[in-house]
C-alpha cells in the first residue's frame, strides 16, 4: 500500500523540479520518493540531452548526462542516465523509473520499452553535442535505438573519462540472426576535438571468447558479417578490460502497477 510522502516542492526549489514537472507532487511511496532525491539534489550536474512529455502530461522521458558521473564510487560509471516519470494527476502522486547505460542509443531504447515514440526519443538535428563520425556510426546507432527491447541483454559496461573519452559495452545479442555470434563488445570512441563519436561492434561465440578478448587486447575487434565489415576498431582501456570481468546485473525491474 501507498506510503504517505511529502510534497516534493516542499523539499526542493522550484528549479530543481521543473525540468520533471512534479511541483505538487507527492511520491507514489517512499522507495519513490528516496530515488527521485538523486534528480532533485543533483539537478546542476544533470544535463537534458532529449526529453519527451506525453501529450496528456501523464508521462515523460529524459536521456540525462551526468556531469558528475567521473566522481562516482564505482570506476567506470556510465554517465547516461535515462528517466520515466508516471504521473497521476488524480491522486497527484508520481512513480519513477531509471538506469544508467553507455550509450545514447541504449538509453533511447530503454525508454522506448517503456512506451517513449521513437521519433519522440531522437536527438534533434541542431543538437550541440558530438555526431556520428561515418555510416557505420549512424547504422548501428540506427539498429540499437530501432531494435526490439528483448535483443540486447546488457552484460556490463565501462566508461573511461580519463585520458581519453570511450564506452565500452558488453550484450548479449537474442537476435536469431546472431545465434553463432551472440556475444557482442560496442565500443565508442569521442573526439571532443573534431566533435564526433564512432561507434564499433565485435561479435564472438561465447561470452569466454569475448572475455579473453577484453583482457589480452589482441588484435581488433572481430566483426560480425554486416554490410559494415570495417566495423571493427575499438581499444578499451585496461581499467574497461578488468571492469567488464564483472558479473551482470539483469535488467531494470518494471514500473509498479497503477495506485489503486
Amino acid at each position: 500500500m501507498p506510503l504517505p510522502a511529502t510534497e516534493l516542492s516542499e523539499l526542493y526549489f522550484e528549479d530543481d523540479l521543473a525540468p520533471y514537472r512534479l511541483a505538487g507532487y507527492d511520491a507514489y511511496d517512499e522507495r519513490n520518493e528516496d530515488d527521485f532525491a538523486f534528480f532533485c539534489t543533483n539537478s546542476d550536474v544533470l544535463h537534458p540531452l532529449v526529453t519527451h512529455h506525453s501529450p496528456d502530461g501523464g508521462q515523460s522521458y529524459f536521456v540525462l548526462a551526468d556531469s558528475a558521473a567521473t566522481f562516482a564510487p564505482c570506476p567506470g560509471a556510465a554517465a547516461l542516465v535515462a528517466l520515466h516519470v508516471i504521473r497521476d494527476a488524480e491522486s497527484q502522486t508520481y512513480r519513477a523509473a531509471s538506469e544508467r547505460l553507455p550509450l545514447l542509443s541504449f538509453a533511447q531504447r530503454w525508454l522506448i520499452a517503456r512506451g517513449c515514440p521513437v521519433e519522440a526519443i531522437r536527438m534533434p538535428e541542431d543538437h550541440p553535442f558530438t555526431k556520428p563520425a561515418d555510416a557505420v556510426t549512424v547504422e548501428l546507432e540506427e539498429r540499437l535505438l530501432t531494435s526490439p527491447s528483448q535483443r540486447y541483454e546488457v552484460l556490463d559496461h565501462y566508461t573511461d573519462d580519463h585520458m581519453v573519452l570511450t564506452a565500452t559495452t558488453l550484450v548479449h545479442d537474442h537476435d536469431l540472426g546472431s545465434r553463432h555470434l551472440p556475444f557482442r563488445i560496442f565500443h565508442e570512441d569521442t573526439d571532443l576535438t573534431a566533435h564526433t563519436h564512432t561507434l564499433r561492434e565485435g561479435a564472438w561465440a561465447d561470452i569466454g571468447s569475448a572475455s579473453q578478448w577484453l583482457a589480452e587486447r589482441d588484435g581488433p575487434l572481430p566483426a560480425p558479417h554486416t554490410q559494415f565489415p570495417q566495423a571493427s576498431r575499438g581499444h578499451p582501456s585496461p581499467a574497461a578490460r578488468a571492469s567488464l570481468g564483472r558479473r551482470p546485473s539483469g535488467p531494470p525491474p518494471p514500473l509498479p502497477g497503477p495506485r489503486r
